[in-house]
């Protein structure tokens, strides 16, 4: 019965009870004396558990307020919100219940795929992947930060460093941020990697390690469309905006540093950009149109199923080669010699669409409440909680309670999805409506 019950269970309302559950009860913890440093109000341990949570790192108040104790539970909620609550929720349940065609079923309508073999094996794969992966970052993030630390401090530095990395979360406790540390090339280019190696996306890498498994046994294996769309797409991003940042800021941000500096700092922020939100530079120094280019780069974002946000390179690439055909006369939108299904298309265009009106739609609300900040600021505050980029210009500590409570609601709006709203949608049509056994007669209607 229970079973059976999960089976008829909304994905949706999985991910969304998940996360306000966690929200909720990491405030909860934080709120208890030995997690802080000094007093803080309710609203803003909310906002900090919601930020960690959703992998963000805007703060209303400083890391520095919380003790030892209070960043391992910021470090866990970061983990939990990195690896995302559906895939914990699914590895737990199948560790203990055998859910067979149910636990298929569920991951199947998250991330939309056609089918999803093995499930235990590939819930373990992922779990191994993520701590392999930040182990050997930790133990590298160690070497290129020991000294001026005990080693201890310096341990729980590398390995806190290291999940928010890979998590994608733009939280560091380094004294002084990331800007400390912009002439620390090893460093730099390590948290590089972590950031590539989470936002890259865990289907991603279990096909390439399929792929190289079959190499070693001498068989032919093909990689899927979605593999190579987010091959190209993180590497176009990447090299793309490397160029693009240091063009805009070698005679401003960057413009005290040497061409090696200059350049190692404009990769790891074109890295960065796509949604981790770590600033290597004082964000003051940045010339608007390089804040204008991250945003943008945040909003295509990251992999599908990987720790990053945004609306995903997989569905950017649908968006615009829908474009493509409408512009070409194309009846069908075809990416790399594969035609792509009707349903993805219309989903793209939905996703695209929710997360620009969301954007223009809250900041728009913002302008209203917070009439002592400008337009950029408020722009960049709402765009980098949606995209869970996490970048302010230092205005999230004075915001209203209601300026809050809006930033933290796009910032949960951001990290499930606008596919979980579709998903949602969906799911209320299917309960609500039967297959319609005709059809309207067609018109068509001027469009320029």
């Amino acid at each position: 019965m229970a079973i059976k019950t999960l089976a008829r269970f909304s994905p949706g309302r999985v991910i969304i009870s998940a996360l306000a559950c966690t929200i909720l009860v990491g405030a909860l913890i934080l709120a208890l004396p030995v997690c802080r440093t000094q007093p803080i109000s309710f609203l803003d341990l909310l906002f900090t558990t919601t930020s960690v949570t959703c992998v963000t790192g805007l703060e209303t108040v400083p890391m520095s307020s919380f003790t030892t104790v209070g960043h391992t539970v910021i470090l866990v909620l970061t983990q939990i919100g990195g690896l995302g609550l559906i895939t914990l929720f699914i590895f737990l349940v199948s560790l203990f219940v055998n859910l067979g065609f149910t636990t298929q079923l569920m991951a199947v309508k998250i991330l939309d795929l056609e089918s999803w073999h093995n499930m235990r094996q590939l819930m373990k794969f992922i779990i191994c992947f993520t701590l392999a992966v930040e182990f050997i970052g930790a133990l590298s993030i160690f070497t290129a930060i020991h000294q001026g630390h005990t080693t201890s401090h310096a341990l729980f530095l590398s390995c806190f460093h290291a999940v928010t990395c890979f998590c994608n979360a733009g939280i560091t406790l380094f004294e002084g941020g990331m800007q400390s540390y912009n002439h620390n090339y090893l460093l730099l280019i390590i948290s590089s990697l972590l950031i590539i190696a989470g936002g890259f996306g865990f289907l991603t890498w279990h096909e390439i390690f399929h792929h190289l498994d079959t190499r070693r046994k001498k068989k032919w294996h093909a990689f899927s469309l979605n593999a190579k769309l987010v091959f190209s797409g993180t590497m176009i991003l990447i090299i793309v905006g490397t160029i693009v940042i240091y063009l805009l800021e070698y005679q401003h941000a960057y413009a005290s540093m040497g061409f090696g500096q200059a350049i190692t700092n404009a990769l790891f922020q074109a890295v960065s950009a796509r949604s981790a939100g770590l600033l290597s530079v004082n964000i003051q120094t940045f010339h608007l149109a390089t804040l204008f280019f991250i945003l943008s780069c945040a909003f295509i974002g990251t992999a599908p199923a990987s720790t990053g946000s945004g609306v995903k390179i997989t569905t950017f690439a649908v968006f615009l080669a829908t474009i493509k055909a409408a512009i070409f006369g194309r009846t069908e939108v075809e990416l790399k010699g594969r035609s792509i299904a009707n349903d993805q298309l219309y989903k793209s265009i939905a996703i695209v669409s929710l997360s620009i009106f969301w954007i223009v739609a809250s900041t728009f609300i913002m302008l209203i409440i917070e009439q002592d900040n400008g337009f950029a600021d408020l722009f960049l505050e709402v765009a980098s909680a949606f995209t869970t980029l996490g970048i302010s210009t230092g205005i999230t500590a004075g915001l209203c309670t209601s300026s809050k409570l809006l930033i933290m609601l796009t910032m949960i709006i951001g990290r499930i999805g606008s596919l979980t709203l579709v998903l949602a949608l969906k799911e209320l049509r299917s309960r609500k409506s039967q297959p319609a056994e005709f059809s309207y007669p067609e018109e068509r209607v001027l469009l320029s």
